[in-house]
């Protein structure tokens, strides 16, 4: 039976542009149900067929392949490889038993990447307002003009808008810590302080993973607290703007908590917030290596997480993967 145009046209060859040639070549591509991810230097792009929008083909029309751009940051960036990469690089199911679904965890990766980029977007916007009126001040104070108080407007909507973004990229880590522990009545809604104790119980209290869970919890905690003040116009919070004092020195904006079980003294608002994205990435990078190392496959040859040697590592910034002891130094897995 002769074929219909569709069917020639859906699986017929083809070739297709990626991007542009400014942001690098292309590292690795891989099929994620239907979905293809293409991991440039600089860039990421999703790549989906025509058949899995239109499965019964019924549109001539549509395009063999449609790519659309995910993020203008690739394999150079720290914070790629500290969430997508390392999590494709840990979380498949040669490696993690088969209860848990790796496919959806590495695309959560994606949408983990998505929030902590918006939150250093947001962080080098309030930073670049800072730098701006600071130098204003400056050079009006050495041609001896009359001095005005430099001042970061809408500063506490500026705060707002930062700390939602931080408790978006809680939520989407206990999404992800959720795929593996859905057993222990770990919800989405759940958070650290509640998935400590499950592994507190599970593992015990001298166990790596619970002790570095315990190490964040407190930065945790603090993080939502300032989101809930800031949201909810509590005066457990207090960003004060640009201060001066008796001596006439400025000082730069700060941040402080003062909530019933958590406090933060008051600190540097700007070191708090790149401090803060620094934090992101450490507990991102950490937590997938832990979940990797807890759910991974018992039933082949004896695998375990490691930290890559720099002198072995496929990408500069990823610190972990799955390791074997197979020939001299082992066999590292990326």
């Amino acid at each position: 039976m002769d074929k219909r145009l569709i069917d020639k046209i859906r699986e017929s060859g083809g070739h297709a542009d990626i991007g542009t040639a400014e942001e690098g070549a292309i590292v690795e591509m891989k099929n994620y149900d239907g979905r293809l991810i293409i991991l440039k230097e600089k860039a990421i792009y999703e790549m989906v067929f025509a058949d899995f929008i239109d499965p019964d083909r019924t549109n001539e029309y549509l395009s063999p392949t449609i790519h659309k751009l995910i993020i203008n940051k690739g394999a150079d960036s720290p914070i790629v490889c500290k969430t997508f990469i390392i999590a494709k690089t840990l979380l498949n199911n040669d490696h993690i038993i088969e209860e848990v679904n790796c496919n959806e965890i590495v695309y959560l990766s994606i949408n983990l990447l998505e929030e902590i980029n918006q939150l250093e977007r947001e962080i080098l916007n309030y930073k670049s307002d800072q730098d701006r009126v600071s130098e204003i001040y400056d050079q009006n104070r050495k041609k001896n003009q009359a001095l005005e108080v430099p001042s970061i407007t809408e500063l506490d909507s500026k705060c707002k808008t930062i700390f939602q973004k931080t408790d978006h990229i809680e939520q989407i880590l206990m999404v992800i810590i959720t795929n593996f522990y859905y057993k222990n009545k770990l919800t989405k809604q759940s958070h650290f302080p509640k998935f400590l104790e499950i592994i507190v119980e599970k593992y015990g209290e001298e166990d790596q993973f619970v002790l570095f869970i315990s190490s964040i919890l407190k930065f945790m905690e603090i993080l939502r607290e300032l989101r809930n003040g800031f949201d909810h116009r509590l005066n457990t919070v207090k960003a004060t703007n640009f201060d001066i004092q008796k001596d006439g020195n400025i000082i730069s904006p700060t941040i402080e908590l003062n909530h019933k079980t958590v406090k933060l003294e008051r600190t540097d608002l700007l070191q708090f917030l790149e401090c803060t994205l620094q934090n992101f990435l450490l507990i991102a990078e950490n937590t997938f290596a832990f979940l990797a190392e807890k759910h991974k496959r018992t039933d082949r040859l004896p695998i375990f997480v490691n930290e890559i040697p720099m002198e072995k590592r496929r990408y500069e910034n990823v610190s972990y993967c799955f390791w074997s002891n197979i020939g001299e130094g082992g066999f590292y897995m990326q």
